[in-house]
């Protein structure tokens, strides 16, 4: 299936582009980041721990390569109980044992969609441009198994039980044997010949059970065991006849606290599920391509144009908003203990309050395209290949 992506920072441009039909051209206006004020009385919440370039490959990983930039949308690292793995955008994974490689290996393709990894640690999946899924031991790097799909991933995979779970480009999704990468089963859903570019990573919503974002704008839960549909929830809708108009894209992976669901889509929709009654606890206005994530009574998103907003999570009021980082290209925004961190296209990460105001920031070199957090860690991966680690 052939299938257009948009990449969201050109989706306003084209939507203007697009909309006139007379003689004179029309200028997308144009959307310069908000400049960073200063903080009067900054608080100390992050401790840098560590920083590591990963190795390009002898070729290496030019600036000027603008494929590689296009084909990586979203790499993140894998947590080991003494280290981490870490995959370049050239096609090198490593293993590492605090700061030092323990491992290496070259793909020999361009990496678009890993780290996954399963609970105890002992296999890290890799996607390639190419369509090939790549297990690998993660203690030693050997390669377990190598298969070709149909085409490319560009999000992790989830490892859950014996099953590899991948959502490839062409909106199919597949259930994998770990142990040799044979397919189990596949459950295609229906894609927009448009969509923006991005994918959600598969989250296990139990032992059986695991929910995909869709480009459809729906939310699927499939028996991870046979790859049949439980059930679907409507998110994003599309809002016009034209293929901007169309876009509906959940690209941000489902959140989910207790017994309640979040998304949102790029579309302008964010929902709140009730899984237990299976009804819509409410509908609000947010368009984003990222996680969301939640601090006490709010659900926090980052939208599309650069706004953080926060809402009630059982009735969808807007609580607070924060439009300082407007069109600086935000991350997922995550819970740091008592705060809320966001990341930006110019490798910032800003640190905010319960209230959404900005008290404090920390850097890392290139932009970043996701923020993790793991036992009281802060990671995250840039385009320029570093990775930085900090305490909170």
């Amino acid at each position: 299936m052939y299938q257009r992506f948009i990449n969201t920072a050109l989706v306003a441009a084209l939507a203007v582009t697009m909309a006139g039909c007379g003689t004179k051209a029309i200028k997308p206006t144009e959307r310069k980041p908000a400049k960073l004020v200063n903080i009067q009385t900054p608080v100390a919440v992050l401790t840098q721990v560590s920083s590591i370039r990963l190795d390009q490959g002898r070729s290496g990983f030019s600036r000027r390569n603008t494929n590689l930039r296009k084909d990586v949308i979203d790499l993140q690292i894998a947590p080991l109980a003494d280290g981490m793995i870490a995959a370049s955008r050239s096609g090198i994974v490593s293993g590492y044992m605090g700061e030092s490689i323990a491992w290496q290996y070259n793909a020999e393709d361009v990496i678009t969609g890993g780290v996954g990894i399963d609970d105890q640690g002992s296999v890290a999946v890799i996607g390639t441009r190419s369509g090939k899924l790549i297990a690998l031991d993660a203690r030693t790097g050997a390669a377990r198994w190598v298969v070709e799909l149909a085409s490319s991933s560009l999000a992790p995979a989830l490892i859950s039980g014996d099953k590899v779970i991948v959502i490839t480009n062409s909106g199919t999704i597949f259930g994998l044997d770990i142990n040799s990468g044979a397919t189990v089963w596949q459950y295609a859903t229906q894609v927009p010949n448009t969509s923006v570019r991005g994918m959600a990573k598969p989250l296990a919503l139990d032992a059986r059970t695991v929910l995909i974002g869709g480009a459809d704008g729906r939310i699927h839960a499939l028996d991870t065991m046979t790859g049949a549909p439980v059930w679907t929830r409507r998110v994003g809708l599309a809002m016009g006849s034209g293929e901007i108009d169309q876009l509906r894209d959940i690209d941000g992976t489902p959140t989910v606290v207790d017994h309640y669901l979040y998304a949102a889509s790029y579309s302008g929709q964010l929902a709140g599920f009730d899984m237990t009654t299976g009804r819509t606890m409410f509908v609000s206005e947010l368009s984003s391509t990222k996680k969301l994530t939640t601090l006490a009574d709010a659900v926090i998103g980052s939208s599309t144009d650069g706004d953080v907003v926060a809402f009630n999570r059982m009735t969808g009021e807007k609580l607070w908003e924060n439009h300082d980082l407007k069109y600086r290209g935000l991350t997922n925004p995550v819970t740091i203990g008592t705060y809320i961190a966001v990341g930006d296209a110019d490798g910032v990460v800003h640190i905010l309050n319960h209230q959404g105001q900005i008290i404090s920031r920390a850097n890392t070199k290139g932009a970043l395209t996701n923020l993790t957090v793991i036992n009281n860690r802060l990671y995250a991966q840039s385009a320029d290949g570093v990775v930085t680690v900090w305490q909170f």
